[in-house]
């Protein structure tokens, strides 16, 4: 089998409502979704994203250029192809667009080596896993009236979902204030997580943290900028919640770096950033020896698959934003997500929705 073909698509897919965090406004999430086509007829895919059109562009220009490097190869080598176009973007370095736009093409690979495995990708990677544990990231702004959160959670709830993602960085009183309600109206039993999206500093993460320790939290996440991996490391070590971060940095030499000086109790490599299914996998192995545990961030069609593969891979990120860009969505049962019996990534492409939200 011989892949024949590659086709980045440029999409723009609009947000139901604007998402406002303490670190971003966003009304749309500017997609470059690949294909990647082989003699056979199989079809593998991956995505990467930006926010922002202009941005996005430039994500699909690299792309096309690193395409060449896969076709015409056999798809039952990605780690072969990875280490290639890994090589062909040292001089752009390994952080930024040239790595977000390789892990599109990297993901499309595994994607199809498992295809042609007759194997769902978590099996291919070896997993005995069928299914993760999940959490509701698709909502619980920080601009959401309390009102809002208590209406978001009990739709959560409904879907089946017993964990879920609130955002901070109002003010201190007012994030308190908003945990604690939202605390006691889920009850005791549903794992409540936040995230601070690096909006604190590390005397303010500290005196917080502490005031939220009542409500324990599943886990708290990105409370300070993240290349502040010593102000972290000292957060984490004065407060009883588990402190995650990481999807920000590259590599699992970013991951790495993160390990060395216990930056965080949880790692949350992003797929793009990794630079797709191989680097992903190296880094959730690297934590695994340093005895922490890993979840995912975004990119939840292929993450579920690398965490379920990953003997550390503790709860994936639900977030639906591109659920429709595939033919079905994942399935929920009792706060997990089972996992697609299907070869490969196992949801096949809508192409409906490729045409529907062309840029």
């Amino acid at each position: 089998m011989k892949i024949t073909r590659v086709r980045p698509h440029l999409l723009s897919l609009p947000l139901p409502r604007p998402v406002k965090t303490s670190a971003h406004d966003i009304r749309t999430v500017d997609t470059v979704f690949v294909e990647m086509e082989t003699d056979g007829g199989a079809v593998g895919s991956g995505y990467c994203f930006a926010f922002g059109p202009k941005r996005a562009q430039a994500l699909n220009v690299l792309v096309e250029d690193l395409l060449p490097l896969y076709e015409g190869q056999d798809p039952a080598t990605p780690r072969a192809h990875f280490d290639r176009a890994w090589r062909s973007i040292n001089f752009l370095g390994h952080a930024g667009l040239a790595v977000m736009a390789l892990s599109a093409l990297d993901t499309a690979c595994w994607d199809l080596a498992a295809q042609q495995a007759g194997l769902p990708l978590y099996k291919f990677l070896g997993g005995g896993r069928d299914r993760i544990p999940t959490y509701a990231s698709s909502g619980l702004w920080l601009d959401y009236s309390i009102d809002e959160l208590m209406l978001e959670a009990r739709r959560f709830l409904s879907q089946g979902h017993t964990a879920m993602k609130m955002r901070l960085g109002r003010s201190p009183r007012e994030d308190v204030e908003r945990v604690r309600r939202l605390r006691e109206a889920l009850g005791p039993e549903v794992k409540l997580l936040a995230d601070v999206n690096q909006g604190w500093d590390e005397a303010t993460a500290i005196r917080v943290g502490r005031e939220l320790e009542p409500f324990t939290l599943y886990w708290l996440e990105e409370p300070l900028p993240y290349e502040d991996l010593e102000g972290c490391a000292r957060v984490a070590a004065a407060l009883t919640t588990p402190i995650a971060t990481g999807e920000t940095d590259y590599g699992s030499v970013g991951m790495k770096r993160h390990l060395e000086i216990r930056a965080a109790d949880i790692l949350m490599p992003d797929l793009q950033r990794m630079g797709g299914v191989t680097e992903f996998m190296k880094a959730a192995a690297l934590c695994d020896a340093y005895h922490t545990p890993v979840s995912s961030h975004l990119f939840m069609e292929a993450s579920c698959h690398l965490l379920a593969a990953a003997p550390n891979g503790l709860i994936l990120e639900h977030m639906d934003w591109w659920q429709e860009l595939f033919e079905e969505p994942l399935q929920l049962k009792e706060g997990q997500v089972l996992l697609p019996d299907r070869p490969g990534v196992g949801l096949g492409v809508n192409r409906k929705a490729l045409e529907k939200f062309r840029a």
